[in-house]
């Protein structure tokens, strides 16, 4: 009596239980690994990364439901589908507006340096607030007058040609690109220009537009010097023979008389209609440009 006939291992059953459950979690998380991993070619898997396609997602059509090259492709214009915003009314037609530009008229970019060294100078001495844009504009209304075949419209087969320079001013606003109008800006004087551009610009980014003309420009001017841009294509606002674009001012360096000078210099991409006008005259009126760009330093 009171002998013990047995003794129990708690720890081992606990053990073995320990060992059970893990050994089950194993076996899930294989078949987690299993499902998610998706057997598949090294290269169609790298097609899949490039077009940002989740393997996992895509249902297979080939033998025995493999995933073939046709799925992935297709799973990646559901993708691009849901990416897809329907275009503003002011991006439809300005997006209508260039196609019919490229397509109708015979575009041309001439590209040219243009030196502003002393008309820099004079700027800073004087504490001029003009902007560069301004001063580029300016020298393109007095270039234009010299110029009239720039200062046209081509509408079908016949050129018309305006004495009155209306310059248009590309704006970038959140909405799109706009062009408002200065009517006759010929008869401006430097500071009067800069002070009316200043106030369109001001007016279309605010969207006063109630006394703002967006049509009936005879040239336009777009400047991408303030995005660090230098040379690039401005596309012609039809039905305008000319387009001018103007770049960031940068400083350069020349060898004058044995020395090493520092200048400054602005790049003008001029676009035009060769059905309006040729290579030689398009020339012509950028060196004007610059040209008026050095006569500019007396207006200070």
């Amino acid at each position: 009596m009171g002998e013990v006939l047995a003794k129990i291992e708690t720890e081992t059953l606990n053990s073995s239980k320990e060992i059970d459950h893990k050994a089950d979690n194993k076996i899930d998380e294989e078949k987690i690994s299993e499902t998610s991993f998706v057997r598949i070619s090294p290269r169609l898997r790298k097609l899949a990364k490039d077009l940002n396609v989740n393997l996992a997602d895509v249902k297979g059509t080939g033998k025995d439901g493999a995933i073939i090259e046709e799925d992935i492709k297709n799973a990646a214009v559901g993708v691009e589908e849901q990416a897809a915003k329907e275009m503003s009314g002011i991006r439809k037609t300005i997006a209508s507006r260039m196609m019919t530009s490229l397509h109708e008229s015979a575009q041309l970019t001439l590209t040219s340096w243009v030196d502003v060294t002393e008309l820099g100078k004079r700027r800073k001495e004087t504490g001029s607030n003009v902007s560069w844009n301004s001063l580029i504009s300016y020298a393109a209304v007095k270039a234009l007058e010299q110029h009239p075949a720039i200062n046209a419209h081509v509408q079908g087969e016949k050129v018309i040609r305006h004495k009155k320079v209306h310059l248009g001013m590309a704006v970038d606003t959140e909405e799109g690109l706009y062009v408002p109008v200065l009517e006759d800006a010929g008869h401006l004087s430097l500071t009067q220009l800069d002070k009316e551009l200043k106030e369109l610009v001001k007016k279309v980014i605010s969207k006063n537009l109630s006394d703002v003309a967006l049509k009936g420009s005879t040239f336009t001017v777009t400047n991408l010097g303030n995005f660090g841009i230098e040379f690039f294509t401005p596309i012609i606002n039809p039905p305008e023979a000319g387009i001018l674009g103007v770049g960031k001012i940068e400083p350069y360096l020349v060898l004058e008389q044995g020395e090493v000078v520092q200048k400054e210099r602005i790049p003008l991409s001029l676009t035009f209609d060769h059905r309006a006008v040729d290579g030689a005259p398009a020339a012509k009126f950028l060196q004007a440009i610059a040209d008026q760009c050095q006569s500019l330093v007396g207006e200070f």
